[in-house]
């Protein structure tokens, strides 16, 4: 019995009544703070096989609710499958800028260094806080380029 949602619901059978609704949706107590009331807690099957499970009471986190079942959080997740000799691919980074932002960004930082090599070149002297926010730009265009290279 690997299926993660029937892990789970012969965890909760052991420990009191479970609701079924169908063959992959269930109610029962939550493990961790629901008692008796068998509507605290439901569990299903999700679309990639994990079970997916929610406490209504106290928003009992995933973690808390496979321990209080002597379970294990992996527990409630289908075992990865890959062939032996195929390198497991690493996950799809998601960028947190579109190239758009990260354009009107370098864009706006750009306009900085030249306002204050202007002043720079006018004689002006830079403040502690104008070096600092200076530093701060070079690192934000940086960063989007080391984020571009990727």
């Amino acid at each position: 019995m690997t299926d993660p949602f029937n892990i789970i619901a012969a965890a909760l059978e052991q420990r009191g009544k479970v609701r079924y609704f169908g063959s992959n949706q269930l109610r029962a107590a939550c493990p961790v703070c629901g008692g008796r009331n068998t509507g605290t807690l439901s569990a299903k099957a999700g679309q990639t096989g994990a079970a997916l499970v929610k406490c209504w009471k106290s928003g009992c986190g995933p973690d808390e609710i496979a321990a209080a079942l002597g379970l294990e959080l992996s527990d409630l997740f289908p075992p990865r499958e890959h062939e032996p000799d195929k390198p497991v691919k690493p996950p799809r980074r998601i960028g947190l800028l579109t190239p758009l932002q990260a354009l009107e960004l370098v864009e706006a930082e750009t306009l900085l260094v030249l306002v204050a090599a202007e002043n720079l070149a006018n004689g002006y002297t830079l403040t502690n806080t104008d070096r600092e926010r200076l530093r701060a730009a070079a690192g934000r265009i940086q960063h989007i380029a080391d984020e571009a290279k990727r």
